[in-house]
């Protein structure tokens, strides 16, 4: 049986996939730590064939210490490259980029913690789940609320 699924999930970083743990003066990332069932739901969604990204909002933090931060924690290689995109949320804007990157004909999915942000991704065409367990169940078929 395949067990291939044509989708793209991007998730949001903090409140969703980890707890983040700003550093002296809130430019540096001091603790990324990521929720238990983050790394076993992001190797399960890569084994069904499904593409993962990142649509995050850093604040003041560089990218390039986001993406320490998430080397550190041991999830960096489960993200495509291409779909980690950084910005603010608060238009459909970056969701309608995160989509333009994706192939076309799939499931775009987003998930993320905040009423608002999965709000702009519904306008933007996409699914959202508040959380890492609800969107393997949303792709295993199990259509449960956000």
């Amino acid at each position: 049986m395949d067990h291939q699924v044509r989708a793209l999930v991007f998730f949001d970083i903090g409140g969703t996939l980890a707890t983040v743990t700003l550093g002296p003066g809130g430019a540096s990332i001091a603790a990324l730590d990521v929720f238990p069932e983050v790394p076993e739901v992001l190797g399960r969604l890569r084994d069904r064939g499904v593409r993962l990204g990142i649509i995050s909002d850093p604040g003041p933090i560089p990218t390039s210490e986001v993406d320490r931060a998430l080397r550190d924690a041991g999830i960096a290689t489960s993200f495509d490259p291409d779909l980690v995109i950084y910005g603010a949320k608060r238009s459909p804007a970056i969701f309608r980029l995160a989509s333009t990157r994706s192939r076309p004909g799939g499931t775009l999915l987003f998930v993320g913690e905040n009423d608002e942000e999965r709000s702009h991704a519904v306008h933007a065409g996409f699914l959202v789940r508040s959380s890492p367990s609800l969107a393997l169940d949303l792709l295993n078929g199990r259509h449960a609320d956000s």
